[in-house]
C-alpha cells in the first residue's frame, strides 16, 4: 500500500500544474470566448486557493461555454478545462481527508469518502485514468482509516462496518483484516471467530508482501491465545490450557511468556521434565531484569521439586525471590526445601 504521505504529494503536483489561460479579443464575436476564459482563470486562482468548490463550479461554466455553439474556436479552452477538472475534484478530495487525519471525526471521512468518489466519476468522465483508479485506490484507506478512529472511540459495530466496505473495495488490502479482529476481540466475539480474521491477515500479506503486518498479526493472536490460556490455568484446566498454548505457538514459537505458560501448565500436569525445557527456553528469551525472571525461577523451582532435586529447586528458588515472588520461593527454600542458609530453624524460628 502506498503511503498516505504519497496521495498529497499526488494531489499537490496535480493542482500546481494547473495553468493559466489568457487570451486577446477582438470584436463582439467572441464575448463568449472572453466568457470562457474569464471563468477558466478565475477557476484557476480558486483552486490554488483551495477555494475547490468554487473553483470546480467555474471550470464547469467555462466548460458549458466553450462549448456552446456561441462559443467559435473554443476547443483549446474545452481541452484545458477537461485537462483540469479531474485534478481538482482529487485535491478537494484529499484536503477533506487531511481534514479527517487532524480531527478524526466520522463525518470528515465520510466527506471524503464522498469526495474521492466524486473524483473518480471525473475522471472517468473526462478521461483522466490516472484521477479514476487512484481516487478509486483511496477510498477503501478512508473507511479504514475510519474504522480506527471508530474503534478509539469504542464504537465497534461501526468499526467493523467500514472494515468490511475497505475489504468489499480491495480484498488485497491486508490491514482491514487485522483491524477486524480487534474490533471483534473487543466487542466480545468469540476466539475462534477472532482468530479467524488474524489467519486471514496472515493469508493476505503474506501474499502481499506486508512482512510487518503479518508480524503484528501472529504476534497479536498469539498474546491472545496465551492470555486466554492464563484462565484455564487458575481454574487448573491444563489441558485445555496446553490446547491454547500449543495453538500459540504457531504464532509465537519464541514468545517468552508462550513457554513461561507452558512450564506451569506442564508444571501442574506433573510432567517436571518437559517444564523445566519449557522454563528455561523462557529463561533465554526474556530481556527484563531479575524482577521480570523471577516467575520463570520459580516454575523451574517447582518443576526441580517435583523431581527431588533438592540442590537444583533451592538455586531455582533463589533467583526467583525478587518482586511478588520473594515471599512464596522464600517460604520454599525455607518451610518446604529447608535450603541450607535458609532453613526456617537456622534462622532461629
Amino acid at each position: 500500500m502506498k503511503s498516505l504521505s504519497s496521495i498529497y504529494i499526488f494531489s499537490f503536483a496535480f493542482l500546481f500544474a494547473v495553468t493559466g489561460f489568457t487570451t486577446e479579443v477582438e470584436g463582439q464575436g467572441q464575448e463568449a470566448r472572453t466568457e470562457a476564459t474569464m471563468a477558466y482563470n478565475n477557476a484557476r486562482e480558486l483552486a490554488q486557493e483551495g477555494e475547490f468548490l468554487d473553483a470546480i463550479e467555474l471550470y464547469r461554466e467555462s466548460l458549458n461555454i466553450s462549448r456552446s455553439a456561441d462559443c467559435e474556436d473554443c476547443g483549446d479552452i474545452a481541452e484545458l478545462v477537461e485537462n483540469q477538472l479531474p485534478r481538482v475534484y482529487f485535491s478537494r478530495a484529499t484536503s477533506a481527508f487531511e481534514t479527517f487525519r487532524n480531527d478524526r471525526s466520522v463525518s470528515s471521512a465520510e466527506q471524503a469518502v464522498e469526495y474521492f468518489e466524486d473524483a473518480a466519476e471525473a475522471g472517468e468522465e473526462f478521461g483522466d485514468d490516472q484521477v479514476r483508479d487512484r481516487s478509486r485506490s483511496v477510498i477503501p484507506q478512508v473507511y479504514y482509516n475510519m474504522a480506527v478512529a471508530q474503534y478509539s472511540q469504542e464504537d465497534y459495530s461501526g468499526a467493523i462496518e467500514n472494515l468490511d466496505r475497505a475489504i468489499e473495495l480491495n480484498a488485497n488490502y491486508t490491514l482491514p483484516y487485522y483491524q477486524k479482529a480487534l474490533a471483534l476481540d473487543a466487542s466480545g466475539a468469540g476466539l475462534d471467530e477472532v482468530l479467524g480474521w488474524f489467519d486471514t491477515a496472515i493469508e493476505v500479506g503474506e501474499r502481499m508482501g506486508e512482512s510487518e503486518t503479518v508480524e503484528r498479526a501472529k504476534r497479536r493472536a498469539g498474546t491472545e491465545l496465551v492470555y486466554q490460556s492464563v484462565q484455564r490455568i487458575n481454574e487448573d484446566r491444563y489441558n485445555d490450557a496446553l490446547r491454547m498454548l500449543e495453538r500459540a505457538a504457531e504464532y509465537v514459537p519464541d514468545n517468552e511468556d508462550l513457554h513461561y505458560r507452558l512450564a506451569e501448565v506442564y508444571n501442574g500436569r506433573g510432567e517436571y521434565n518437559t517444564a523445566i525445557e519449557h522454563a528455561n527456553r523462557a529463561l533465554e528469551l526474556e530481556s527484563g531484569g531479575v524482577s521480570d525472571m523471577a516467575k520463570i525461577y520459580f516454575e523451574l523451582g517447582i518443576a526441580y521439586k517435583g523431581l527431588e532435586q533438592v540442590s537444583n529447586a533451592c538455586n531455582a528458588f533463589e533467583d526467583a525471590a525478587y518482586g511478588d515472588f520473594r515471599d512464596p520461593a522464600m517460604h520454599e527454600m525455607e518451610y518446604e526445601l529447608e535450603c541450607e542458609g535458609y532453613a526456617a530453624a537456622e534462622n532461629g524460628s
